[in-house]
């Protein structure tokens, strides 16, 4: 695999001498001459955070601190910069292997390599081939790749800003089904698939010398946890006044519908209906399961992907029921037996520059459409209605537009010109018009 491009932190000073050596520990790891590459120097927040960092639950140093911010803000351009296959090391790494001559596996998915670490599981591995393993829980990060845009879109929006936590513990909460803090376990929720080499520490920091490859036997215990269905805590409804409480607007969800609908003309409202835990959670749902199709729509196809194909359909027609029926029911004064029950069409889309930007004008066939907006890691898009001159592109995510269907409300998808635009469509028609 092609290492597109290396981020290099830098925890020393920022003297040219110093820059002269990171660059030489570069290139004698024969990968730099054709590789662009970045020098990263860590900032000093010893004087406060930058806005709209939070502190985490659990202790840090200021170390710890300056490490955080400087990887998130590395996601940050990995994202601006459209790139997959990014390598970042830390500044005291050392070339044991050749990354070059490293294959990175092809039967197995996966968001996020790691080149370096320790793991906290009593080395109790899943192997994925005679190079790489599967981590369960594991710290020391050092050296990682960044395998895909998604998963930079992903970290950056997963909550390490709001709950500041050391970044390898944050990385091993986003990719994993536990970890030791359980205070930061709860916080995060993992939706990432990673793969560590099977050599420790296939690139090493100084000092370290773990050259040694993992050849423990499977853990039987932790087999069967991976043989299971991984564990999605949005699709966990066993208490749903509880599940309400994470993943819906509780103002909505209460009826005060005159108060949370905005009425934007034309028969076309918007009112915030989820959580930005849910959108996060249902986007990380979608990729894990990987179940995307280009050619169920015979006539405007999307790029998307039914709900029941991801276990999310049952739980989101019991929003639309409790919820958006009865919010219906009081903006169009709808009445009769009909509308006791929906029967509703879901699923999730995705508009992204390479493959589909936009989708044409047309009619949907529903009574009413509902278009929740998932996250904002994009430019243009929104819903254009030619008819009223209107363009429908919600500020905040997690935000609904809900219209009529069939013949009156003509619309397309407004291109997107950068990122990808996450959205779920239901297409709803009473029981007795499915």
């Amino acid at each position: 695999m092609e290492i597109k491009k290396i981020f290099l932190v830098n925890n020393g000073d920022t003297s040219d001498e110093r820059q002269h050596y990171l660059v030489s520990k570069l290139d004698a790891c024969n990968f730099m001459s054709n590789t662009p590459f970045e020098i990263i120097n860590v900032q000093n927040y010893s004087e406060g955070l930058p806005e709209g960092y939070k502190l985490g639950p659990t202790e840090m140093m200021l170390g710890d601190i300056n490490e955080a911010i400087t990887h998130r803000m590395i996601w940050e351009k990995i994202v601006f910069e459209g790139n997959d296959n990014v390598l970042i090391l830390s500044d005291n790494f050392v070339c044991n292997n050749s990354i070059s001559q490293l294959p990175f596996p092809d039967n197995a998915k996966w968001d996020i390599a790691f080149l370096g670490r320790a793991d906290f599981t009593d080395n109790k591995l899943v192997e994925v081939d005679d190079n790489w393993v599967r981590p369960q829980s594991m710290g020391g990060v050092s050296s990682y790749v960044i395998g895909t845009f998604y998963a930079a879109q992903l970290l950056l929006s997963a909550g390490l800003k709001e709950n500041l936590v050391p970044f390898d513990m944050f990385l091993s909460a986003v990719c994993h089904p536990y970890i030791l803090d359980k205070k930061v376990q709860d916080i995060f929720t993992p939706g990432l698939q990673s793969i560590g080499t099977k050599i420790l520490n296939y690139i090493s920091t100084e000092g370290k010398t773990d050259n040694i490859p993992n050849n423990i036997p499977i853990s039987a215990e932790v087999d069967n946890l991976l043989e299971d269905e991984p564990y999605f805590e949005i699709l966990d409804d066993s208490d749903w006044d509880a599940w309400k409480e994470k993943y819906v607007n509780l103002s909505v969800s209460k009826g005060e519908y005159d108060l949370m609908v905005d009425d934007k003309g034309d028969n076309i409202y918007e009112f915030n209906l989820f959580t930005p835990k849910f959108c996060r959670d249902a986007i990380a749902l979608a990729e894990a399961k990987d179940k995307w199709t280009i050619d169920r729509h015979e006539f405007y196809p999307t790029n998307d992907v039914l709900l029941p194909e991801i276990g999310l359909n049952d739980i989101y027609n019991r929003v639309l029921d409790e919820i958006v029926r009865p919010l219906s029911i009081h903006l169009w004064n709808l009445e009769g037996k009909s509308w006791d029950a929906f029967s509703n069409e879901n699923f999730m889309a995705i508009y992204t520059t390479d493959r589909q930007s936009h989708l044409s004008l047309h009619h949907d066939r529903s009574h009413l459409t509902l278009v929740i907006k998932l996250n904002d890691e994009f430019s243009g898009g929104g819903t254009w209605f030619p008819k009223y001159q209107k363009l429908i592109n919600p500020e905040v995510v997690g935000t609904a537009a809900l219209h009529p269907g069939m013949v009156t409300h003509r619309h397309g998808a407004r291109p997107i010109t950068a990122g990808k635009r996450y959205i779920i469509v239901s297409f709803i028609r009473t029981h007795d018009n499915p």
